[in-house]
């Protein structure tokens, strides 16, 4: 719902609906009398009909005021004056879960999203060098209309994240011995480690020192990655599933990217902090540092009654 105000100092309410491709008269009836926007659905339904309107209306989405005579309403449908949808993906989204949103905000095809998402010939267009788009659809607000095609949004996407992955940044992953990829990759593991934006300079720190050091990453969220639906807690037979992604297996960095990271995280993965920690362990929405195995396991003992005495409260 919106208000605008009006110059006499009053306000008046409006509301948003979608018009789908092939929907009937009586479907967008329904829609605008529940949106308070139309008092009869007959009487909109019958002019629609008479006036031959029906087989002019254009998808889209439309905001009108509430209330509004059906002559206006359907004049507007006819013209196609359509809105932009705000559409927020937020940081730490996957793939999956962008293309969803974007189908159920503003109709995008999952088919052509995912089919382009994976398609190398067309990703190389990009000068991405990657299987997939994981990790470089930007998590921002956009303003996007309703009926959007993948090949309108995906550019979007991702003129944005290179609005912000600049040549500077560039610059320093290469000083780093990293390539784009490998740099968005760990982001990407920053990012699903925390929402704690103090906390990613260290867990980036920690994660550049185990590479170093040629040790596993162990990083949960990329054993996650590989699971149909997260869960709270990993199994023990999560962690020996084969796969590249399986941190807890094979050592370096996943094959690419297991979210889209944002800002933050980009910036801790090219920054990490220098400590002296090499493990980490989660206590909610923060973490326990560690140095070495020994303090690890107590830290894991201290996070997990902390936990519990959460459940309980």
């Amino acid at each position: 719902m919106y208000m605008q105000p009006l110059s006499g100092g009053q306000s008046v309410e409006e509301a948003g609906v979608k018009i789908s491709k092939g929907e009937s008269i009586s479907e967008m009836a329904n829609k605008l009398h529940s949106a308070e926007i139309i008092n009869s659905k007959f009487w909109f339904r019958l002019y629609a009909k008479l006036s031959q309107a029906d087989r002019k209306i254009k998808a889209g989405y439309y905001i009108l005021k509430k209330p509004s005579s059906i002559k206006s309403v359907l004049r507007k449908f006819i013209l196609g004056e359509t809105s932009d949808i705000k559409v927020t993906i937020p940081e730490g989204f996957t793939l999956k879960e962008i293309g969803i949103l974007l189908s159920e905000k503003v109709g995008v095809d999952t088919g052509e999203f995912f089919s382009l998402a994976y398609d190398t010939g067309y990703i190389q267009k990009f000068k991405i060098n990657s299987s997939s788009l994981e990790g470089y659809l930007f998590p921002e607000t956009y303003l996007i209309p309703y009926g959007a095609n993948a090949k309108e949004v995906i550019p979007r996407f991702i003129n944005e994240f290179f609005s912000v992955f600049t040549d500077s940044l560039r610059k320093r992953a290469v000083q780093m011995s990293f390539s784009l990829e490998k740099a968005v990759t760990l982001a990407s593991l920053v990012e699903k480690e925390t929402s704690c934006d103090s906390e990613k300079p260290i867990i980036s720190g920690v994660y550049h020192k185990r590479l170093k050091k040629g040790m596993l990453l162990q990083c949960d969220p990329t054993v996650q990655y590989l699971l149909d639906s997260p869960r709270a807690n990993l199994k023990y037979l999560d962690l020996k599933i084969k796969s590249p992604y399986n941190t807890y297996m094979y050592k370096g960095l996943p094959p690419g990217a297991i979210c889209s990271p944002g800002k933050n995280s980009i910036l801790a993965a090219l920054w990490p902090q220098d400590t002296p920690y090499l493990y980490f362990v989660s206590q909610g929405k923060t973490h326990i540092f560690s140095k070495n195995n020994k303090e690890h396991n107590i830290a894991k003992e201290k996070a997990k009654e902390i936990r519990e005495k959460k459940h309980l409260i």
